[in-house]
């Protein structure tokens, strides 16, 4: 039992061969591990106890997309992993004043009707919570939290990740941010017209009146 961790314990074979059936047994074993641990030393003890090797392969596996690179970034490149493993991922930098932040939102949860069967009100605890605290042990100074969760009625889990920027980050962020102006402008161009004529159109009108 010691070395059951659930995802903690994906390697890089694992991933090769991973698909959404092979990663739902996964998740199965994951919920067995724990509810048989809850039974045997209780939840908070468990919760330690299943966390023990996951913050350093937490920081081998998550840190190889998001060392080098912006949260954002790094989280993008991960998406073909989540896909793999059914989960459906969108990524949203929220950068801004020196911080590298992002959110990540999880419009699909393939393991929200897993819970119940082990006797659990929700999945959170074992997956998100988890995944939270080891983010935060593996990556000093980073900051995790969850934002919303499927399992509580919420439409989809959205968590938020933020840590110090780098100063070559933010620089490259300000000039992607001017370009994007620019781009925004031209887009939006057509709009403005439209709204142009829309005034004109609703002024010419209550003349007429």
């Amino acid at each position: 039992m010691d070395n059951i961790i659930g995802i903690g314990d994906i390697q890089m074979a694992d991933v090769f061969k991973m698909d959404k059936s092979k990663a739902l047994g996964m998740f199965r074993n994951r919920f067995a591990a724990y509810k048989k641990i809850v039974d045997e030393i209780g939840e908070e003890a468990a919760f330690e106890k299943m966390m023990q090797a996951y913050p350093d392969q937490q920081k081998a596996f998550m840190g190889a997309f998001i060392d080098n690179t912006t949260l954002a970034e790094g989280f993008t490149q991960a998406k073909p992993i989540f896909r793999i493993m059914g989960f459906t991922m969108e990524v949203v930098d929220i950068s801004q004043n020196g911080v590298d932040a992002v959110l990540e939102i999880q419009r699909v949860c393939p393991v929200l009707h897993l819970a119940k069967e082990y006797g659990l009100e929700s999945p959170c605890r074992v997956i998100c919570e988890m995944e939270q605290e080891a983010t935060r042990r593996a990556f000093p100074g980073m900051k995790a939290a969850i934002l919303s969760r499927q399992a509580c009625g919420d439409c989809v889990c959205t968590f938020q990740y933020e840590r110090p920027a780098k100063y070559s980050t933010l620089q490259t962020q300000q000039t992607q941010s001017v370009i994007a102006r620019i781009f925004d402008v031209v887009k939006l161009t057509p709009k403005i017209l439209q709204i142009g004529i829309n005034i004109v159109k609703i002024q010419f009108s209550k003349l007429s009146n």
